[in-house]
């Protein structure tokens, strides 16, 4: 009994943690948006967008659905472009007792294209080449051993769409295609393709005012 109070004050004083983390985080999203500055459904060259969200993935060679905790950032660099970066963090990729892909975090950065001039529905493409830290259960006699983690090179390509609710808010989905192969110790290679959904709210505010040839005179 002692020892269930003790988890139950430590798991409220986790939720007060993370509810003021959250309040300190959007204050400071809110006042780092200038009032000069114009919204980013206005104009995104200057903007930074972020989001953490739970992700899911559909492993091809198992047919098997994988779990992630992911986190993304984008930086916009005109209107157009932007440059991306993620990182993923595997969990349940694997059912207990069965062969294949253990764990298969990631980190992957690239370029996203942006090809509607800016409003508050922000649909894109991107190309985000990534580096995997992968570990594969294999069958080796009659037992399941498991290989040490592995570097892995990963080919991704995505397509999402961003929703501007408000000068700091967003709502997004997100499709990834991801291929790439390990071998390690195995006797052969491993398939690494896969399909990542996944949605959510992020934030976003300006880090620069972009200045444009008229404000230079």
């Amino acid at each position: 009994m002692e020892a269930k109070k003790i988890a139950d004050q430590l798991s409220v004083e986790i939720k007060k943690q993370v509810f003021v983390c959250f309040s300190i985080l959007i204050l400071l999203v809110s006042s780092a948006t200038p009032a000069y500055s114009q919204r980013i459904w206005i104009e995104r060259k200057g903007c930074f967008r972020g989001q953490g969200n739970l992700g899911v993935g559909y492993l091809f060679k198992q047919k098997h659905v994988a779990g992630y905790l992911n986190g993304e950032m984008e930086l916009f660099l005109d209107n157009s472009f932007s440059f991306t970066g993620s990182l993923s963090y595997s969990f349940l990729t694997l059912k207990k007792n069965q062969t294949g892909i253990q764990k298969n975090h990631a980190v992957y950065a690239g370029a996203n294209y942006h090809f509607l001039k800016p409003g508050k529905v922000d649909p894109y493409i991107g190309l985000t080449p990534g580096i995997g830290l992968v570990k594969v259960a294999y069958m080796q006699g009659e037992q399941i051993q498991s290989t040490p983690y592995s570097l892995v090179p990963l080919i991704s390509a995505q397509v999402g769409c961003n929703f501007y609710i408000c000068s700091f808010l967003n709502f997004f989905v997100k499709v990834q295609g991801i291929s790439g192969q390990v071998f390690s110790v195995l006797p052969q290679a491993q398939r690494l393709d896969e399909l990542k959904c996944m949605g959510g709210m992020g934030v976003h505010f300006r880090v620069w005012r972009p200045q444009h040839p008229k404000e230079l005179l």
